[in-house]
This record gives C-alpha cells, sequence and structure tokens, in this order.
C-alpha cells in the first residue's frame, strides 16, 4: 500500500475575475453554481478531475443523482443546470467514455505525502513557539520583531538540512546498487533478490569505497575475460563474490583486467620502412627477370 496523500486546490486570487466565473456570477442560482464547482475539483482532487467512480472492474461515471447525493446542498436542478454551463464554459469536458472531467485541473491540484505533512505541521509548531519567545525578547530589547523572525526561519532551515543530511549519510540505496549492478554486469546472473546478507556485505563496501567505486568494480568484471568464465576452471564471478571486501579491491585494482598480449621477441628493433623498402627492390629484381 503506497503511503497515504493529501491533496487541496488551490485558487489564484484573480479567480472572481476569470470570464467563466464573472458569467456564472450573474446567473440567477450564480453563487450556488460556483461553490458546486469548487467542490466537484475538491471531490475529484485525488483522481486526476475525473467525475467517476471504480465499482469493481467498472469506470462509472458520475451522474447527476449521484452528484446530488455526494454534494448534499444542491437539487437535481440545479446540479443538472450547472453541468450543461460547465461544459458550454469549458470548465468541465466530456471524455470519450462518458466522462466528464475537470478542464486544467493539474494546473489546480496540490498534494504532499503524510510524512511532508507531518514535518510541515511541526516546523510550524516549533516556529510559532520560537516566534513567541523571540517576540517577547526582542520587545524588551527594543529590537526588531521582523528581523527576529527571519532568524528564526534561518535556523529552523540550518537545523532541517542538517537533519536531512545526517540521515541521508546513513540510509543506504540497496536497489541502487543492485540496479547498476544488473545494468553494468550484463554477462552475469541477474541480480533478482536483496537478502539481508547481501545489504550487509553492500553496507561494509559503503563504508570504505563510493557509489562510484562501485560503478568502476562492475565495469572492469564485465569487462574481464577471466571473471567471465574464460579461464581453465570454467569458473565465473557471482555479485557475491564480487562484494567480498578482498575481491573488491583486487577488481577495483585492476588485478583482474585482460592482459595484453606479450609482443615477438625482437619485435622492438623491426624497421617497418625498411621492411617495405626491402620488399620494392625485391619485386623490381623479379620483374626484370621477366
Amino acid at each position: 500500500m503506497g503511503e497515504k496523500k493529501f491533496f487541496w486546490i488551490k485558487l489564484k486570487t484573480d479567480f472572481f475575475n476569470q470570464d467563466e466565473i464573472d458569467y456564472l456570477m450573474s446567473q440567477k442560482n450564480g453563487c450556488e453554481y460556483i461553490v458546486l464547482y469548487q467542490m466537484l475539483c475538491l471531490q475529484t482532487a485525488n483522481n486526476g478531475g475525473m467525475l467517476s467512480r471504480q465499482v469493481g472492474e467498472m469506470l462509472v461515471p458520475y451522474d447527476v443523482n449521484k452528484i446530488v447525493r455526494d454534494t448534499k446542498y444542491f437539487d437535481f436542478d440545479t446540479v443538472a443546470v450547472a453541468l450543461e454551463l460547465f461544459k458550454k464554459l469549458g470548465l468541465i469536458y466530456e471524455m470519450d467514455d462518458s466522462i466528464l472531467k475537470i478542464a486544467r485541473i493539474e494546473e489546480m491540484v496540490g498534494s504532499e505525502s503524510a510524512n511532508a505533512n507531518a514535518i510541515r505541521q511541526k516546523r510550524f509548531r516549533e516556529k510559532q513557539k520560537l516566534q513567541s519567545v523571540t517576540n517577547s525578547n526582542a520587545n524588551s530589547n527594543g529590537l526588531s520583531v521582523t528581523n527576529s523572525n527571519i532568524e528564526i526561519e534561518k535556523e529552523i532551515e540550518i537545523r532541517d538540512r542538517d537533519r536531512d543530511r545526517d540521515r541521508n549519510r546513513n540510509r543506504v540505496d540497496y536497489q541502487q546498487i543492485a540496479d547498476i549492478y544488473n545494468d553494468t554486469c550484463v554477462s552475469f546472473p541477474r541480480l533478482v533478490s536483496l537478502s539481508d546478507a547481501r545489504k550487509k556485505a553492500i553496507k561494509a563496501r559503503l563504508n570504505k569505497y563510493t557509489l562510484d567505486d562501485f560503478k568502476k568494480v562492475f565495469e572492469k568484471a564485465e569487462a574481464s575475460d577471466f571473471l567471465k568464465g574464460a579461464n581453465d576452471r570454467n569458473w565465473a564471478a557471482s555479485f557475491d563474490w564480487m562484494l567480498k571486501d578482498a575481491n573488491f579491491a583486487k577488481i577495483i585494482e585492476g588485478n583482474y583486467d585482460n592482459r595484453k598480449p606479450k609482443a615477438p621477441k625482437n619485435a622492438g628493433n623491426r624497421n617497418p620502412a625498411a621492411e617495405l623498402e626491402e620488399f620494392y627492390k625485391m619485386a623490381e629484381e623479379w620483374a626484370d627477370k621477366e
């Protein structure tokens, strides 16, 4: 189950100056139409503005009776007239499957996770508490309350940033390591699970090495013929083998890099230009004999 989220709608300060809203206001029941429109925006904020509900495997469109039941404050005729006006004004539109959708709902909806909401509420309470104490001290000392509030904001921001940094420092993204391995070491068995033992090994290596070192090890392993099985034992490395401390160090130091073939003896004394000249000379002598 995903983390709980909070949704809200955002109204611009010129909301009531928009032509569509101004037109609704001019109607006999205009105020009711506008309130109904806002209620529909709120009720559909968490599903993309779709006026529908999931019933089993069916997506059932809202009808006038459903909206009357949900909104509770409007009669059938008010809702029916309002929906027609909303469609004509472009505030809602009908999709191919007969489902109505709020137009431009993405511009009006805001959201945050439950955790983010809790953090924001906590910060607000702490700010209020600090502000009360600081304002009292500032007034008694004849200091500017505005400057004190700015200092409070800075203190809270610095403290929260330091906390986040410390949390991130201790947090290990095990799946990121697994993804890098699977994307890089395509010649090796794919890593499909992260056991506690593997997480422990990853965390141990991260105490000494960086994420770039992990990438380097996986790249070197993928490029190594020996680690991929080109050896007299027909043995190939695995993720668990690579993550052992000694093996990790050997790979990153290049112990398993492919070796360049040795050059033939006296290869360094060869003179390609002279050899080519000798070939031409032999060819000319052969042509003269012909």
